[in-house]
């Protein structure tokens, strides 16, 4: 009887708590329109080796050049659905891309910062011009 060494075992798991977390913020990129679809398969082939393994992650992790980035974005819903991922609303959406723009900026923080500016959604927007309407309203 062969025993699994149990930091490997916890390499896998926290391999597959990442490769879920990944797939969230990309289904909250693709509801929030900023998702580049021609990086999914790649990162679809990082999903299996993490253990992620549904059919649709092999469908996109096999797409060729040719499968239109409407059917990657497609794939992306459904796994995020099949795995339990999908934000229920826009509202979190927009905090699930907040925290991974965040988490990159500490990462990397020159890239990050332009990210995170050249991410904000319209509903910030207005929430920034309200608030500033009210601040200097006299």
């Amino acid at each position: 009887m062969t025993t699994s060494d149990p930091s490997d075992r916890a390499r896998r798991v926290n391999a597959g708590r990442d490769a879920l977390a990944e797939i969230r913020a990309a289904e909250a990129a693709r509801m929030l329109g900023l998702l580049v679809s021609s990086e999914l398969p790649a990162r679809a082939g990082e999903w299996l080796a993490a253990g992620v393994d549904t059919p649709n992650v092999r469908a996109l992790a096999g797409a060729s050049a040719e499968v239109t980035a409407g059917v990657r974005a497609a794939l992306l819903a459904e796994i995020a659905g099949d795995t339990h991922q999908a934000p229920a609303t826009l509202a979190e959406a927009r905090a699930i891309h907040a925290e991974t723009v965040i988490a990159r900026m500490t990462a990397h923080p020159g890239a990050g910062i332009m990210e995170f500016s050249n991410s904000v959604t319209d509903d910030l927007s207005r929430r920034l011009r309200t608030l500033a309407a009210r601040v200097f309203r006299r």
